[in-house]
């Protein structure tokens, strides 16, 4: 506010709040600090400074996150409790604030309410949206499909964190091409796809992970299964038992017959004996 001399009144200014960046992106674990200023005519007896937010993962509650009233600091967020504070020492016309630690619960959009009477009227709030970045955690891998030769497989990796989402790239180690010439890669799914696999497919694939702060990668070990054809030993073994079979069945036949024979020849010189 300011005097008229003209008028002999008191002239009241609009407030004018602003953020000089309107998104702010931090990896996790930094720390963040959200600008916001403002410009008032009047002293800084009355100022009254309110930082809110509408969280990311639950839009349909806004929260309070710090006061500067009546000339003291309150942190209100639970799970900022401890992180937060005012960068300037209060009362100030910077209104910006800090986040230490910062956490995936922080992401969200987050505004600056300023009041300072008897300024009023004009632009009292602004909004600065924060994005807090994950780099990709460790991807799994694994192969789906059989790895019998002639087969088709698809190799699959899958990171459960990252922000923004990781991209991904396979390729075969120690190998060129890095991958073979009919592989179907997505790199937003985390696939690849390998037709009619032989057992030059086999060897060490890696996949990575990636996004604009970080990469993880993971390996998978692919080995192909050839056929196998029947061994000598194998063969002969079966041969062998075959002609064992035989033998015994041979001998078989033979002792019934010399059982029989004998015991009919027994038989025919016993009933001359009883007739005597």
């Amino acid at each position: 506010s300011r005097f008229d001399l003209h008028t002999g009144k008191v002239c009241v200014q609009a407030l004018d709040v602003t953020v000089s960046q309107s998104s702010i992106q931090v990896a996790r674990g930094q720390a963040a600090v959200l600008p916001c200023s403002f410009t008032t005519s009047a002293a800084l007896n009355n100022l009254n400074i309110i930082w809110m937010v509408i969280p990311l993962s639950n839009a349909n509650q806004p929260e309070q996150v710090i006061i500067y009233q009546g000339g003291q600091v309150f942190s209100l967020a639970n799970h900022l409790n401890g992180r937060v504070g005012f960068v300037a020492t209060m009362p100030s016309t910077s209104a910006s604030i800090f986040i230490n630690n910062t956490q995936l619960s922080d992401t969200g959009t987050y505004q600056c309410l300023v009041n300072n009477l008897p300024d009023r009227g004009g632009r009292n709030i602004g909004v600065i949206g924060l994005t807090v970045l994950v780099p990709p955690s460790v991807p799994a891998c694994r192969i789906q499909g059989t790895l019998d030769v002639g087969s088709d497989i698809m190799l699959i990796c899958s990171s459960e964190e990252g922000i923004p989402t990781p991209s991904y790239s396979w390729e075969k180690l120690d190998a060129l091409p890095k991958l073979p010439h009919n592989a179907m890669q997505d790199q937003m799914q985390g696939t690849v796809t390998l037709r009619n696999i032989s057992t030059s497919t086999s060897g060490l694939y890696q996949c990575t992970s990636s996004n604009a702060i970080g990469k993880s990668t993971c390996l998978l070990n692919l080995q192909v299964v050839a056929p196998q054809p029947q061994s000598v030993g194998l063969i002969a073994g079966t041969i062998a038992t075959g002609v064992l079979a035989v033998i015994i069945c041979s001998l078989l036949v033979v002792v019934t017959l010399f059982y029989w024979k004998n015991k009919n020849k027994y038989d025919e010189e016993e009933i001359p004996n009883e007739i005597r």
